[in-house]
């Protein structure tokens, strides 16, 4: 029975972060350009509507803000379960102050945010947000709080901007956010580069030798849509099926249908032979919750 929803409703982004999987180092876009249906995101909802405790629009490809019928698709949701919880991943540079107020009157339920991932001040957000303008950002989170919406601060942390946490975070509480959060990377396996290094010094994991997993989809019993409409059983796996840059390091995926995909992460882990994807996101002591160091509530 799913819980959770994690939809990403388009591939469109006008960022160029150099660790996504939409390109290759940072270098041109590899995925292609497309939006999630409103007919088949509607298609995966009445499927499971009477059991749906939340539904998420966060971007492993696109951002969602990218979406033109982000607000129609929220607004459905809304009338056909109002008590639903709903919240956004963005870079916050997309849209304008006048969409960002009629966000914040969509998402009016008590547990209801959006996430603006915002990696610095203006002097540093940019080094990994290639292409995001600071000042935008500013605007349409002012927008969107005075509008009454709950904010979270997410900041990625680097060796260039860990000097600026506190910063930040005085800021956001500043600007009235409900959460700042910080977090470093684990990517630093899958990528190098000569302009980013990470905040503390990077320890090697061999990933190849872990079996023990704690499966975060069966923990949270959610599931993951793509752009295209194909469910897979995470983020994490379908995120990596477009990886190009370490597409060597999970070619086991890539012998199945995203179908296919959504019983075979099962067997694997029963079995204790799971996928690649699996022991890099929820191997124990290892997992993506690691990488989280700060999440405080603001108010």
């Amino acid at each position: 029975m799913v819980k959770i929803i994690h939809f990403e409703p388009t591939s469109r982004c006008n960022a160029a972060c150099p660790m996504c999987a939409r390109n290759v180092n940072g270098d041109g876009c590899v995925v292609e350009l497309s939006d999630l249906s409103f007919d088949k995101f509607q298609a995966h909802v009445i499927s499971r509507l009477s059991s749906l405790d939340k539904i998420f629009f966060c971007g492993s490809l696109g951002d969602p803000c990218a979406d033109k019928d982000l607000l129609k698709k929220i607004a459905w949701i809304k009338s056909v379960r109002p008590g639903i919880v709903v919240g956004i991943n963005t870079n916050g540079s997309i849209r304008n102050p006048a969409w960002w107020t009629k966000c914040a009157e969509l998402l009016t339920g008590m547990y209801d945010y959006v996430v603006f991932s915002i990696d610095g001040l203006e002097d540093t957000n940019y080094k990994y947000r290639v292409g995001v303008q600071w000042q935008k950002i500013m605007e349409n989170a002012k927008a969107y709080i005075d509008a009454g919406g709950s904010a979270h601060w997410d900041m990625l942390v680097f060796d260039h901007n860990k000097h600026q946490v506190n910063m930040c975070k005085q800021r956001a509480k500043d600007m009235g956010f409900s959460w700042f959060r910080s977090k470093e990377t684990d990517r630093w396996d899958q990528f190098s580069f000569d302009q980013l290094k990470p905040a503390n010094e990077y320890n090697y994991i061999d990933y190849d030798s872990i079996t023990s997993v704690q499966c975060e989809r069966n923990k949270e019993s959610s599931t993951y849509v793509d752009f295209q409409g194909n469910e897979f059983p995470c983020c994490h796996i379908g995120e990596m099926y477009y990886n190009q840059t370490q597409k060597n390091n999970h070619t086991d995926i890539k012998e199945f249908t995203p179908e296919e995909l959504m019983t075979e992460y099962q067997t694997r882990l029963d079995i204790n032979n799971p996928f690649y994807v699996c022991k890099r996101s929820c191997g124990k002591a290892v997992n993506k919750r690691s990488q989280w160091k700060q999440e405080i509530q603001l108010k």
